[in-house]
Formats: C-alpha cells, structure tokens, sequence
C-alpha cells in the first residue's frame, strides 16, 4: 500500500529523483542494514569474538538473499509482535542463515549501531550526488551571469523599483551563494562520513577488549572513519546536514520566487523556457504558469520546517532517547529526497531561462525617469550636501509622481535644481551606463573566484 505522495506512480516525480528514491527506497534501506550486520559479523569473527564459520554463513545468506514481499512482510509481522526496530528483521533474516550464523547476527550491537552507520553511508553518497548537481547549477549561473553582465533591469526594493542594476549581478548573487554551499557540504563530509559501534549505552563494553579494533575495522571497511567518541545522543552531524540542506532549499526557493514575480505579465522580464504541451490551467487555457519556480517554494518549505525539527533532536535523555532519534527516520531520508529534486529541478529551469532583455528596457522607460534619482541627488550632494540634495530632488520626484511627466523634465524646470546643474550635467545623470554602478566588475570578480574543474 502506498502511503506517501513521493511514492506515488502518478506524482512521485515531484518529489524525488530515481537516484535517491532508489537509495531511501525500503528495499535499499534494508539491504544497507543487513550488509552493516554482515560486516560487523565479518570483522567481530577476524578479531575472534563470533566463529568464523557464523560470520561466512552470514555473508553468503546475505549476498543471496531476496529483499523480497515475503522477506518483508515476515519482518514486518516481527515487528509488530516486538515493537522493536531490528528483532523482526535480525529473525528473518536468521530464519534465512541457519546455524550458526542466525546465532551471532548483531552480536553486541544496538539499534544505532546498526542504522547510524548506515544513514551516514547514504548521507555520504547523497552528498556527492549534490555537489555534482549544484556544481552544474553553478555553470548555468555562470553563463547567465556573464552572458548578463551588462544586462541592465529594474533593480527593486519593498517589491518596488528601485535603481537599475544588470540581470548579471543578479544571477551572480544567486551564484555566490552556491558557491558557499558547495563548500559547505566538501567541509562537512568528513565530519558525516564516520560510523557508529557504541553498544547500549555507549561504552563498548559488549565487544571486550579489542572494541576499539573491532570498531575502526568496521567502520574503515564501509568506507567510513571510525568515532572518537560514541555519538548515540550527539545528533549535531545530522543537524549540520539537515541545516545546510534548509540553506540550499532556501537558495532555491529564492531563485525560484524571483523568477515567478518576474514572470508576472505585468512585468514580463525573465520567464521559465515553455515546452510545447505543458498545461497551465484546465480552465484558462491561456495560462502559462512558473510551475518549476512555484514548486521550488513547496519543496523549501518542507526542507526548512524539518530542519527546525531536527534541531529539538539535539537534546537528548540520558543515553538514549527514542523521542528525539526516531524522528530522524522520517525526515533525513525526506529532506534528501526533496533537496535532490529541488537540485534537479534547477538543472533544468536555468538553462532554459527566457531573459527578455527588450522587456527589461521598457520597464526602466516606465519608470519616467524615477529610477535616475540618485543619480542627480549625489550629483547634487557635492555641491549643497547630501541632505539639502535629498529634498530638493524628493520633491521634484513627488511632483513628477502627481502630473505624471518625466522626472527629468520636472527637475530641468526646477530654479533651484538650475542654479547647480547644468543640461549637459543634468543629461550625465540620466544614462543608463553611469547608474548600473559596478555591477560588472563584481559579475567579473565572482565568477573568477570560482573553480568547476
């Protein structure tokens, strides 16, 4: 029975990518505990605490076995009956070993030996999943950037417009900060990429006195650093994944809602590339909606909520706390799939960005000159100061609002504003190309600081 809408054969493709459903998927997370027990067997019986021949009979049971509807459903009956996380899946799969490996599954282990190690090698490999997805994101900003550099639009303040700015500066601020992310999630895999092997309460002393062998060899051997300490109670490494995936989704989230105002009709500056046969409505056939940029909000907002959740998971009871831990098993595999696909999905929107460079110009048109205000007040400042040159430019600009002319008009018939600049000066501060400030030299300087070999 399917459950959640990620699952769902009609709309699963919203929420998750095959690479990650596949790794988050029942069938991938039981294979990934069973082949932790199987490893913990294999070093438990180098190091002489279980026979070799239980550890064999483990392995071999494991590379044949089926994570099939009967193997399920058998563990599921288990757990039920025991309300335990592993028992029902250790007696199947020791129903399947026979003796003497059946004996030995887990042997002093625990719940988190057993999960935390194998959410850390996922987390690992959804890691670098990301880096190579937010690695082309960044590509495609770098080419709108640069092919944008010199773009000159409206740059707005309070959802009004502001001073112009260029479509590049604004792409390479969305660049910048991927940029960060990238690195974040480098700097941090080390700190994710390390297993567990504590016992109950995180003192290894069901593994006697080769525990710390025993754990560096199984941990080394899943690809994994062993732990300096046991982490049963410490959560920050998931709270350090889960915060920097809420600063990705945010990102996104950003990028896509700047799209989806930009598309509005009444502005009409960038829009999402149209393919033929989408469907915006079913009753305003005229429609072409920002679907990928709204849907960038939906998954954010899941990301960003959860994130928070895992917070309060870092306070634990004791040496173990159920309350905080188990909820970690419906958000980590959730906030990764979402995260994945929002990555996913900003792959696809940039390249194919609309930019309506022609659009952008009649918007700064429209403005009537406004949007060159600060351009005459400095010009005016140097010579009766800042806020002397504010007033008398605010008030050309409140005149200029109410009878609808042009600003530049209103300020060239201005007694005042005539006695300090004259037409030629005046005409200065009303080109483009002197009121975009740096935004070039910046385009410039962030897309050189960046290195995507």
């Amino acid at each position: 029975m399917v459950t959640h809408i990620s699952d769902f054969t009609i709309y699963g493709s919203s929420w998750t990518t095959p690479e990650t459903a596949e790794l988050f998927s029942e069938t991938g997370l039981v294979r990934g505990w069973l082949e932790v027990m199987t490893v913990l067997a294999e070093v438990q019986a180098e190091h002489g605490l279980i026979p070799v021949e239980a550890a064999r009979g483990i392995r071999s049971t494991f590379e044949n076995l089926v994570v099939d509807e009967e193997f399920l459903a058998e563990a599921g009956e288990d757990f039920r009956k025991t309300n335990h996380s592993l028992v029902g899946l250790i007696k199947a799969m020791q129903n399947r070993c026979g003796e003497p490996g059946g004996e030995w599954l887990c042997y002093g282990a625990t719940v988190h030996d057993i999960t935390d190690t194998q959410m850390c090698r996922t987390l690992v490999a959804v890691l670098d999943l990301f880096v190579k997805r937010i690695i082309q994101v960044e590509k495609d900003l770098v080419k709108l950037a640069l092919e944008h550099k010199d773009t000159a639009m409206c740059g707005r303040t309070h959802g009004q417009i502001g001073l112009p700015i260029t479509f590049g500066y604004k792409a390479a601020t969305w660049l910048d900060e991927f940029e960060r992310h990238r690195q974040r999630l480098c700097e941090m895999r080390a700190r994710l990429a390390v297993g567990q092997l504590a016992g109950g309460v995180g003192s290894l002393s069901s593994l006697g006195p080769q525990a710390e062998a025993i754990q560096k060899a199984f941990c080394e051997k899943l690809n994994l650093s062993p732990p300096p300490i046991s982490w049963t109670t410490t959560r920050d490494r998931y709270a350090e994944w889960l915060n920097n995936l809420a600063l990705i989704a945010a990102s996104g989230d950003r990028i896509g809602q700047e799209i989806y105002n930009l598309q509005r009709p009444e502005i009409n500056e960038v829009a999402e590339g149209f393919i033929s046969g989408t469907v915006g409505s079913i009753t305003m056939p005229q429609k072409r909606n920002p679907e990928i940029s709204e849907h960038l909000g939906t998954l954010s907002r899941l990301v960003r909520h959860h994130a928070a959740w895992m917070m309060e998971n870092l306070v634990h009871d004791h040496e173990r706390d159920g309350r905080s831990w188990k909820g970690e098993w419906l958000i980590l595999p959730e906030c990764s799939l979402v995260a994945d696909k929002m990555l996913a999905l900003l792959q696809s929107l940039l390249p194919n960005l609309a930019v309506r460079k022609d659009r952008m110009q009649e918007n700064l048109a429209g403005t009537n000159g406004m949007i060159y205000a600060e351009a005459v007040m400095l010009k005016l400042s140097a010579r009766m100061g800042k806020q002397t040159a504010h007033r008398y430019v605010y008030d050309c600009a409140m005149r200029a609002h109410e009878t609808g002319r042009h600003l530049k008009k209103v300020l060239a018939a201005d007694a005042d504003i005539s006695k300090w600049l004259s037409p030629a000066e005046l005409d200065e501060c009303f080109e483009l190309d002197n009121s975009v400030g740096h935004c070039s030299a910046m385009v410039e300087r962030i897309v050189a600081g960046i290195d995507l070999r």
